[in-house]
């Protein structure tokens, strides 16, 4: 199966579709985007579409493939046209985009949890009030209760 998004205003993501990879390959049998365009197109009438990978997730391939466009879209997500990637919105005016995993970076690393942290079920949540206070704080520890 080959799968495309169809792309919106400003790269939005509305919807994602399978096809018979047949309907994407040369008579040779060698895969072009540009004919899965074609042949949406003609069979749907939208014109913007990007094909994806069912596989790839935070710019890996989970087969062991080569990644394509660094994550499998879901509907709401915006294609990157710059850096010709699939991501999904800015959580936090804080974090930046890391184009290889196409997901957002916080100012601040995640710090790892001791072993009495995990077995007391706990786990950090970014605060982006925390961060803008002082920028050196932003990860609150939660307990699950």
């Amino acid at each position: 199966m080959a799968h495309f998004a169809k792309l919106g205003l400003d790269n939005i993501v509305t919807a994602v579709v399978a096809m018979d990879t047949i309907d994407t390959m040369t008579r040779g049998g060698i895969e072009k985007e540009e004919i899965g365009l074609a042949h949406l197109i003609k069979h749907h009438g939208h014109e913007n579409w990007k094909q994806c990978s069912y596989n790839t997730s935070q710019g890996v391939h989970r087969e062991g493939g080569t990644p394509f466009r660094a994550n499998y879209p879901g509907i709401g997500w915006f294609y990157n046209s710059e850096h010709d990637i699939f991501h999904p919105a800015k959580p936090y005016a804080s974090h930046t985009l890391n184009t290889t995993t196409g997901h957002w970076d916080p100012p601040i690393p995640q710090p790892e949890l001791s072993e009495e942290e995990v077995a007391a079920m706990s786990y950090y949540r970014w605060d982006e009030d925390a961060y803008q206070a002082d920028n050196t704080t932003g990860w609150i520890l939660e307990t699950r209760e």
